[in-house]
């Protein structure tokens, strides 16, 4: 199986347990949805005007996913580099999917091999054009760009994208960075109906540790 990742803030996880699943950032604004931000106002800006080709719409009509973990925007987010957020990334919450689980809904979805703003990136409605991802570098935590390959970060953050909604019961497991952290998930999956309920894993090594 693929997996794929979304990021989200502790904070928003009873939210989004009540709305049964993940709502697009356009879908969040209809909705007056306020999440816990943790990403870039400029890059929220850019998604809300980057068209998504043949689908349709525009980045913030789809729920993001990434193929990799420990991504440059939680490296951003540990640094205090995302401005109006000074929660560092003990509070982020990994939900976990995988490719082949969506790919059999009908839902509309589409993935890239990049940073989906990015002019450079492509986008595929394949899954045999997963090959064309550099899993590599996906599955390296050495991304930054260099002299001799300028283009590695935006390669890294290759995304998968739901148009709309992401239902919760596509989320397989959930993880956490540390014990005491995935305890306070677990007392919120707790109060969840039974079907809402999900294994919850303790993945330190999917955030930083000071060796960016």
């Amino acid at each position: 199986m693929t997996a794929i990742y979304h990021i989200t803030h502790i904070d928003n996880l009873s939210g989004i347990i009540e709305a049964g699943g993940l709502w697009c950032d356009a879908e969040c604004s209809t909705r007056a949805i306020q999440p816990v931000e943790i990403a870039y106002a400029d890059l929220k800006g850019r998604r809300s005007r980057t068209q998504v080709p043949t689908l349709g719409g525009v980045l913030a009509d789809y729920v993001p996913f990434y193929f990799a973990n420990r991504s440059p925007m939680l490296g951003a987010i540990h640094t205090g580099r995302v401005a109006g957020y000074a929660g560092g990334q003990e509070s982020v919450v990994y939900l976990v999917s995988s490719v082949e689980l969506i790919a059999q809904t009908t839902a509309t979805w589409c993935f890239t091999d990049g940073h989906a703003v990015e002019r450079l990136t492509r986008y595929y409605q394949n899954l045999a054009d997963l090959t064309e991802l550099d899993w590599g570098l996906i599955n390296s935590w050495k991304w930054r760009d260099t002299l001799d390959d300028p283009d590695r970060m935006r390669r890294k953050q290759a995304e998968f994208l739901v148009r709309q909604f992401a239902p919760w019961g596509w989320v397989e497991s959930l993880a956490t960075i540390n014990p005491g952290v995935a305890k306070r998930v677990v007392a919120m999956l707790q109060k969840a109906a039974p079907e809402m309920r999900k294994q919850v894993a303790i993945q330190p090594r999917w955030y930083y540790d000071g060796d960016r």
